[in-house]
């Protein structure tokens, strides 16, 4: 079966409810997450749905490696294991967040990136010849694997071969055996409706000398011989538990029970589900992926609404770019199904905003109800917003380091298209500090609300919304990006998130994210830096025309202002290197475009000014001019500093 264009909504409608089964498995096993069986039932035992009200759930590794491994697939003209893993670098913070940090030799992540940060590329950087049988066929080659199902547009075979590449940046042998089952099953769901099916051709496509293979055709024999799940259970317990295999998390313990579950779930999703969280061990994992498979084979008229409404269409992630950070079910949906398309070679369009259902796209109301109907979202409430950041109380927890920059700034126009009989609304804004700016706003003649950010000095956005007394439909909603940014970092707000996965506590500088060095407020942003230090704000698309920069360097060498930027593998600085002012472009590798002779102090505060103008850049260093070639002021903005670097920020002003 080949993808068609005439086909479009069919296939993404499949995508999105495997993608909903993911992020359903995930939310469902979170709470148990390393519980046994036995610690599951003596707390739950009778528990059917969700352990736990998590409302705005807010990040995961299971959830990030789908949704950032696959923007591969956006950022390179060829996929391959090497730019997979250059994806990995560009989109990861060092050291937090995204993955489990565990240790190099101890985690399997964390000793991959080590490995493709040293200039190991993928698929060396995951192999067993460089880092041991053990670290390599743990559990996570698996776990980030849904993606390629989703984007391999019916074709099992397309499935297998993304998911091997991208399996092998960090794993190896059974590790990446598991990263093409979860793939290939996914794929073959989506064209059949029996689940024993899938599985049976799933594991056609795996290397059979290997023990992957091996256990999983055996817990399907205990199957056909036995009607007891908890027998089955057992059976893995006494043949395949954790204590007859290496490392934190092993792959083939989970499979097994995955293999279970959906056997004698016999294709009902909730049945299955629920029956694979009570088993134990790796419970997110193990359900996140099942999920997947089970999206994929029911659809959404096979997913009962109590498993999809509580997460109102959010997704939320911990990767190095915080606007990308709070994202939508239905609009990652849809980029998955933009890229299944784009690797058969065509181009789709998917025109309605609201067009899938439950894409609320994150707005809510305290009173009343909004739902998606006929691809129009429809309001019968007072009063509705949307978070477009996200302070502590916001969140459930903090594990997996989540840092968020607003996805709406101060200067921005929101513009919303409305059906509704009446023309009055009061649109309100709110910000981190508390303060709410109403405005009364009107549909104009072409039926649009349209909302203008205010600005001012360390403002920060935390939720916009409307206000009306009387029901209507918003069709669609676009921000116009046109920040006005004002920081003053001598006194700026930190927000303290809560615990951490480690245990200690998550503090984020507002509306900030961390790449590397070590950040802090000190009268000003003080960054110290060690190899290298990043830090970074803002949108894609926001454009600007002024930018200055007021700072102190104190200790090295090399200190940046950092624009044009789309990843830590992706942008362009500009600031001292020496007794140079030098712009640097990072495209993958690093190098200096233009530099001028520069005089300057350490200790001394210092002012840099960027100004785009006509076909040129133009810039002040303390007044004085100098020229450089066009480039656009674009994208993220943010601080640098090279090796062994102390440097203050002071202010900063973009418009």
């Amino acid at each position: 079966m080949r993808l068609k264009i005439e086909d479009r909504y069919e296939y993404l409608n499949k995508v999105y409810a495997s993608w909903l089964g993911k992020i359903i498995g995930v939310r469902l096993g979170s709470p148990v997450e390393n519980w046994s069986h036995e610690q599951i039932m003596e707390k739950y035992p009778d528990e059917e749905g969700y352990l736990v009200d998590y409302d705005l759930y807010a990040a995961d590794d299971d959830i990030n490696g789908p949704l950032f491994f696959v923007r591969a697939l956006l950022d390179y003209d060829e996929i391959s294991a090497e730019n997979i893993g250059n994806t990995v670098l560009n989109y990861l913070q060092e050291y937090k967040g995204f993955f489990w940090w565990g240790g190099v030799g101890v985690s399997t992540e964390h000793t991959a990136y080590e490995n493709l940060k040293n200039g190991i590329k993928a698929p060396a950087s995951g192999s067993m010849a460089t880092n041991g049988k053990s670290i390599a066929e743990q559990i996570g080659g698996q776990i980030f694997s849904d993606c390629w199902g989703y984007v391999a547009g019916y074709d099992p075979v397309l499935a297998k071969k993304l998911a091997t590449m991208a399996s092998s940046v960090t794993h190896d042998g059974c590790g990446i055996e598991g990263g093409i089952f979860v793939a290939v099953a996914i794929a073959l769901a989506m064209v059949k409706d029996d689940i024993h099916e899938v599985i049976d051709e799933a594991l056609e496509y795996l290397d059979k000398d290997l023990e992957y293979y091996r256990v999983a055709k055996d817990i399907l024999r205990f199957y056909k011989e036995n009607d007891d799940w908890e027998d089955c259970l057992q059976y893995i317990h006494e043949n395949y538990g954790y204590d007859k295999y290496p490392g934190v998390c092993h792959i083939i313990p989970n499979m097994a029970l995955m293999i279970m579950a959906m056997s004698y779930g016999d294709g009902d999703f909730s049945k299955t589900l629920v029956m694979l969280n009570r088993c134990g061990w790796d419970t997110d994992c193990n359900c996140g992926n099942v999920g997947s498979i089970l999206g994929a084979l029911v659809g959404l008229k096979g997913i009962d609404e109590k498993w999809i409404t509580p997460i109102n269409d959010i997704i939320n992630a911990s990767s190095a770019i915080g606007y990308l950070n709070i994202q939508t079910v239905s609009d990652t949906a849809v980029m998955f199904a933009k890229l299944a398309y784009k690797l058969q070679g065509m181009d789709v369009e998917y025109p309605e905003y609201f067009g899938l259902p439950y894409a609320t796209k994150g707005i809510r109301c305290d009173k009343g109800e909004v739902c998606v109907k006929d691809g129009k979202l429809s309001v019968d409430a007072e009063d509705i917003y949307r978070y477009v950041y996200y302070r502590k109380e916001d969140l459930y927890d903090a594990r997996y380091d989540p840092q968020f920059s607003p996805v709406v700034s101060p200067g921005d126009r929101v513009i919303l298209k409305v059906e509704s009989t009446e023309k009055s609304f009061t649109s309100y804004v709110e910000d981190c500090e508390g303060n709410e700016y109403e405005n009364r706003v009107s549909l104009d003649d072409e039926g649009r609300l349209i909302i203008d950010m205010p600005y001012g000095k360390n403002m920060v956005i935390h939720r916009i919304g409307l206000k009306a007394d009387h029901p209507y439909a918003i069709l669609n909603v676009e921000v116009k990006r046109q920040p006005k940014l004002d920081y003053d970092f001598e006194d700026y707000p930190i927000d303290h998130y809560g615990p951490r996965y480690e245990g200690d506590f998550m503090n984020n500088i507002r509306g900030f994210v961390e790449h590397s060095g070590n950040w802090s407020i000190d009268e000003g942003l003080l960054c110290v830096s060690k190899e290298h230090a990043l830090i970074s704000s803002g949108c894609y698309g926001d454009v600007y025309h002024k930018i200055e920069w007021s700072f102190i360097p104190e200790e090295g060498q090399e200190h940046y202002l950092v624009f044009d930027m789309r990843g830590y593998l992706d942008r362009k600085m500009i600031g001292i290197r020496g007794n140079e002012l030098v712009l640097v472009e990072r495209k993958q590798e690093e190098k200096a475009l233009t530099s001028y002779p520069l005089r300057w102090e350490k200790g001394k505060m210092h002012t840099i000014v960027l100004e785009d103008e006509d076909d040129h850049l133009f810039v002040s260093f303390d007044e004085k001019e100098f020229r450089f070639e066009r480039t656009r002021l674009k994208d993220l903005f943010g601080f640098g500093c090279g090796k062994d670097c102390v440097c203050r920020t002071l202010s900063l002003k973009a418009e």
